[in-house]
């Protein structure tokens, strides 16, 4: 998908319209700046990390690019493809609470052993504070006070439904795990 021309070829189209809910246009559109970015139809770790920090160019982007950069290749072959990038983009951008908790978790899940330990939250939040140039409350904090919010069996770890259930009942939370605004 990608090296052959500047289109989608036709059952893609479908399947991402189906899943993303962007019009077809939109998706022809994001695919064309996709393909002039990345003409090999695919995005490499170090294009991504020079992606986020031409986003972030006041705080330290890298390890959260990479971090998140795992989350967007799906398949683990160390490139991100357009049907990659547009999925997790349309999850963050429209996705509905449910759909980015979901992808949030399994940012957080750094080894992706279905639970979320301290270190790894605390790896996130660090990496997010640094990306963000954010000042004020220190990222481990950050951390103890999502941990006790939200790790209701108190066993130093998050799981899925822990993390999903607490983020929705809380709403601070969710403010904490995906503020963008620099204090």
């Amino acid at each position: 998908m990608g090296k052959s021309g500047s289109k989608l070829h036709p059952q893609v189209l479908m399947d991402l319209v189906r899943i993303t809910k962007y019009t077809e246009a939109e998706l022809q559109h994001k695919y064309k700046e996709f393909i002039h970015f990345h003409p090999s139809g695919r995005m490499q770790e170090s294009e991504f990390v020079t992606m986020y920090s031409q986003l972030f160019p006041d705080g330290d982007a890298e390890q959260f690019a990479r971090l998140t950069f795992k989350n967007f290749d799906k398949n683990g072959d160390g490139s991100v493809d357009f049907k990659e990038f547009i999925c997790a983009l349309f999850i963050t951008g429209r996705g509905d609470v449910h759909e980015k908790l979901e992808w949030a978790f399994n940012l957080y899940d750094i080894d992706g052993n279905g639970c979320v330990t301290q270190s790894e939250c605390l790896e996130i939040i660090t990496a997010i504070h640094a990306m963000m140039n954010m000042q004020g409350e220190e990222p481990a904090e950050i951390t103890a006070k999502i941990f006790k919010q939200l790790d209701k069996n108190t066993d130093g770890k998050l799981t899925r439904q822990e993390f999903i259930e607490g983020s929705r009942e809380n709403p601070s939370v969710v403010a904490m795990f995906t503020s963008h605004s620099k204090s």
